[in-house]
């Protein structure tokens, strides 16, 4: 029976590690980067996104990656809830997500890893230099307004 596909948290992982440079000359050429974005919190970056080499966005700052950013989409497919629980040692810390009302954001700060997702689906999985809950609260997330249907 071939092994059942997981999130890829090692190699999304890896890619904060590198530097701007780097990042640069593995996914700039052929990709978009826009300049002053903001992620969330997170503010005055530079995205760098080139899906044909790598499923996420990149987002650098004062020349190291601050956020790796997977959506949904192929990286996601076949990605569970349970999976992400397995590698990350059980379920994070439960806050609102900007996915929806069906959707829990759940927080692993001290493992650097926060995705979005509810019993069905991975919404998006942020990878990020794993920091305490409450500076991944005061940098990164912000709480989604109201749902309107």
């Amino acid at each position: 029976m071939p092994a059942k596909p997981h999130a890829d948290l090692q190699s999304w992982q890896a890619m904060l590690y590198l530097s701007d440079d780097e990042v640069r000359r593995r996914l700039a050429p052929g990709g978009e980067v826009r300049h002053d974005v903001s992620y969330e919190g997170l503010e005055h970056l530079t995205e760098i996104y080139n899906p044909s080499v790598f499923p996420g966005r990149v987002y650098v700052r004062d020349g190291a990656v601050q956020l790796v950013y997977i959506p949904s989409g192929a990286a996601l497919e076949n990605v569970s809830m349970d999976d992400l629980e397995a590698q990350l040692g059980g379920e994070g810390v439960p806050l609102r997500s900007r996915a929806g009302k069906v959707f829990g954001h759940y927080v692993h700060a001290d493992k650097g890893v926060a995705y979005s997702a509810n019993e069905e689906e991975v919404a998006f999985i942020e990878v990020f230099p794993p920091r305490s809950h409450d500076a991944y609260l005061a940098d990164i997330y912000r709480e989604p307004g109201p749902f309107i249907r």
